[in-house]
């Protein structure tokens, strides 16, 4: 959540306008130089390579796709935009300005045979009063209202605009805009403190993520929940990186990375708190913003090719998190 005192260069909840065309404008894709290695939190769930390929490391069928009858009848997901969206060319109806995909997780996750029948109350821009209490569209009910006693899978994605991801976002892209400064802002100096105290406002113990959890297991005390990380926006190494990263500058995409790995790390230790698991995919290739076109789970800017929100998982990227939530359970 924004502090009074935080310079304010993106809205938490969405991305500017000005900010997508700026950097559509900026950006291109670098083939990819090698193979990386993804650092992940304890916890967590690493897939396989997919090398050149576009299909999933890990079947979302998987052993519990051979069960004559769901092994979870009833799956609710909640979240923000990061399990919400996907290829915007399949929407998937809800909520008018929540923008689901039927490429998202959920959907994709939905398609195992060991899922029954899914809710999907996620919501692009949620923060953790959306979930509990809130709603920034007036058709879309506090996401905790869709649990009852019979669900029994929970995926749960939360906290990443409670820090404030656009805000982030907008500062280490502040000078691709349009009216921006000529030069990168030192985010880590402007924001750093902020975020971190942020990040161990919301995700620390009784914080709003613990907050959330509490309230799941109210409403839903037999449910198998799984935490979504995020997926990480930058290329792990430098030899992987494009002109996007070269523009941020070094030590804006150093503090980047950072942050990400701190909001995971923060996703994991909230959820084994709780009692509950969380999962991130990673691959030997890269899979960042900067990768080809058909390897990317992520990307830096709006556009065709991946019809994919500015700074968001791909469909690719998704089908990857839906694999790694299957392996999980």
């Amino acid at each position: 959540m924004l502090t009074s005192h935080r310079r304010r260069f993106a809205g938490s909840r969405t991305l500017t306008t000005s900010l997508a065309l700026a950097a559509s404008v900026v950006l291109t894709a670098a083939p990819v130089a090698g193979a990386q290695s993804t650092t992940q939190a304890d916890g967590t769930i690493a897939l396989g390579s997919l090398g050149s390929s576009v299909g999933t490391p890990v079947s979302a069928s998987g052993s519990l796709g051979s069960l004559s009858t769901p092994a979870y009848a009833d799956y609710v997901a909640l979240g923000d935009s990061y399990a919400a969206l996907g290829d915007n060319t399949t929407p998937a109806g809800g909520p008018e300005g929540c923008g689901q995909s039927l490429a998202n997780y959920p959907n994709q996750l939905d398609a195992n045979h060991a899922v029954g029948e899914l809710t999907d109350a996620t919501c692009g821009g949620a923060q953790t009063e959306d979930i509990l209490v809130d709603t920034q569209y007036p058709e879309a009910p506090p996401q905790i209202e869709a649990l009852d006693a019979d669900t029994d899978l929970v995926t749960l994605s939360i906290g990443g605009n409670d820090v404030g991801f656009g805000t982030i976002v907008g500062c280490i892209t502040a000078h691709l805009q349009p009216a921006g400064p000529d030069q990168p802002i030192d985010c880590r100096e402007e924001l750093g403190g902020v975020v971190a105290q942020d990040i161990a406002d919301i995700f620390g113990e009784g914080g709003a993520v613990d907050e959330v959890y509490a309230a799941i297991e109210s409403a839903s005390p037999d449910a198998t929940v799984v935490a979504a990380q995020y997926l990480p926006l930058m290329p792990a190494s430098d030899e992987d990186g494009c002109l996007f990263t070269t523009l941020i500058g070094a030590d804006n995409l150093e503090w980047a990375r950072e942050v990400t790995e701190a909001i995971n790390d923060a996703v994991d230790e909230a959820a084994e708190r709780n009692g509950h698991i969380s999962v991130l995919p990673s691959s030997d290739t890269d899979r960042s913003g900067c990768a080809p076109v058909d390897e990317r789970w992520v990307v830096f800017a709006d556009g065709s090719a991946n019809n994919t929100a500015a700074f968001h998982p791909t469909a690719l990227g998704q089908q990857a998190m839906a694999d790694a939530i299957a392996a999980a359970i």
